[in-house]
């Protein structure tokens, strides 16, 4: 779709029966105590009601990559930690230690993030953990191991 962005900003044209001194409902009016708050765009960070926002530090040293998680992580929060563990890869960590007691949600997109770190012959282990960062890498191990065929005996 090759909507232009301003076109976004604009007013809807007015309807045949609203007279024409009369204010438009919605957001882009302008009430008698003065100019009200633009309604958030779909992109936008949530604001002080909201969520709060996923915090991510890092330091890297002797092939060992720090980071430090607050917040909450999903699909669209953990790309900058993608990016940030791709970085680190690249500068030759192998180690990967995770303090995450300050996450307040997150989803497969975590455990995701953290098997394509082990995948690349690296290793990961968890400094420490929220509820529900233990909560997800425990159902995660279990889902692993279930995953794998039984090993059966000869003999």
């Amino acid at each position: 779709m090759n909507t232009p962005i301003d076109s976004i900003n604009t007013a809807p044209p007015r309807p045949a029966a609203v007279p024409a001194g009369a204010p438009l409902p919605g957001p882009w009016s302008v009430s008698p105590r003065g100019p009200s708050a633009a309604p958030p765009a779909p992109g936008d960070p949530p604001g002080p009601a909201g969520p709060p926002l996923p915090r991510v530090r890092s330091s890297l040293g002797g092939g060992v990559l720090s980071v430090t998680l607050a917040g909450e992580f999903d699909h669209y929060s953990c790309l900058p930690l993608r990016a940030l563990l791709d970085e680190g890869a690249a500068l030759g960590a192998r180690r990967l230690v995770l303090d995450a007691a300050h996450v307040s949600f997150c989803d497969s997109a975590l455990a995701h993030l953290l098997d394509r770190w082990a995948g690349g012959g690296r290793t990961w282990e968890l400094a420490r953990g929220s509820r529900s960062v233990r909560l997800l890498l425990e159902l995660w191990d279990r889902l692993d191991r279930a995953a794998e065929p039984p090993i059966r005996k000869r003999g």
